[in-house]
């Protein structure tokens, strides 16, 4: 089976015209979207800084964006090339009741969070959940293991049916399971003819490398994949880690383990084969080259990551 990842899209119409191409371009038979699908968009984010943000219209706004573009795009490939399978996880800036709506404005695209599923030969597991940090969208956040804190932040949120809530002293991970706990309920019969399709990548591998050269990964996720070891394990979530780790796919004992990267101007992709990923797998950026092989540098953009963490840290962490 031909398969196209990628994840990170946050909401940038063009990055899913391009994934379209791409999957065409390649004859893949099945599209995994790992995370991170729907925009992050605040009015006045300045007001994050006075706390008069109104974070429903955030909510409002991935509502507006499954209605008015995601799902009728994704409908309409579906029907235009049914052989082409859809399948997506959740991520830390998707809103919870924004991932049900588009399940149900959307069921021939399969949200594979906390399940297991096998189609042609080839079985699926997938989880959203990442580690937690001061972001705001707390729903797809969990603690690492049943012995974690919990991130203490300005603006803990969780979505509900009426509207964003505040999540009062770290209830949206002390009241759930940790990433370890969930992961233990998904156990893989056949783990070399399954792709797992996580947001957040392993820790310490390469895949999880932030602006600063820090791994961020979950050691759940880790110990998960090389304890079962899938035939392939798909991650997201560090935006910026190919270019700091110099690499977009590692080994895991047998498992080929990939984080393609996201930028915001062109679509950070793979392809491969299930006959033989290791052999076939491409970059769309990169090729079959890891990006330090490629002369990629990304200067600008960790520089911009470095005033988002700045900003992150002074103004989300609650003091």
């Amino acid at each position: 089976m031909k398969i196209l990842f990628t994840c990170d899209l946050h909401g940038r119409q063009h990055l899913y015209e391009e994934m379209f191409g791409y999957a065409l371009e390649n004859s893949c038979e099945c599209i995994l979207i790992g995370g991170d699908l729907l925009p992050t968009r605040l009015a006045k984010p300045i007001k994050l800084i006075s706390g008069g943000v109104d974070f429903n219209e955030s909510l409002s706004a991935q509502f507006a964006f499954i209605d008015l573009y995601l799902a009728l795009v994704l409908g309409a490939f579906m029907q235009e090339h049914p052989h082409i399978r859809i399948l997506y996880v959740p991520g830390n800036h998707d809103w919870k009741t924004a991932v049900g709506h588009l399940e149900q404005s959307l069921p021939g695209a399969l949200c594979m969070h906390g399940r297991i599923e096998s189609f042609d030969g080839i079985t699926f597991m997938g989880y959203g959940c990442v580690t937690d940090s001061p972001f705001w969208v707390k729903d797809y956040v969990r603690r690492d293991t049943s012995d974690s804190r919990y991130v203490s932040s300005r603006y803990p949120l969780v979505s509900t049916s009426n509207g964003i809530s505040l999540s009062e002293k770290g209830s949206y991970a002390l009241d759930k399971p940790s990433i370890s706990e969930e992961l233990s309920e998904l156990h893989l019969k056949d783990p070399h003819n399954t792709i797992c399709i996580f947001h957040c990548p392993p820790f310490g591998t390469g895949l999880d490398t932030l602006h600063n050269g820090t791994p961020i990964g979950s050691r759940s996720i880790a110990k998960y994949i090389t304890s079962q070891q899938p035939m392939v394990s798909l991650h997201g979530h560090i935006h910026e880690s190919p270019y700091m780790s110099g690499m977009f796919k590692t080994a895991l004992g047998r498992t080929l383990s990939i984080n393609p990267g996201h930028h915001f101007r062109q679509l950070h992709a793979v392809c491969f084969d299930t006959s033989d990923p290791h052999a076939t797998i491409t970059h769309r950026v990169f090729g079959t080259k890891s990006p330090k092989e490629s002369g990629m540098d990304r200067i600008s953009d960790r520089f911009a990551r470095s005033i988002k963490a700045f900003f992150m840290k002074t103004i989300l962490i609650k003091q």
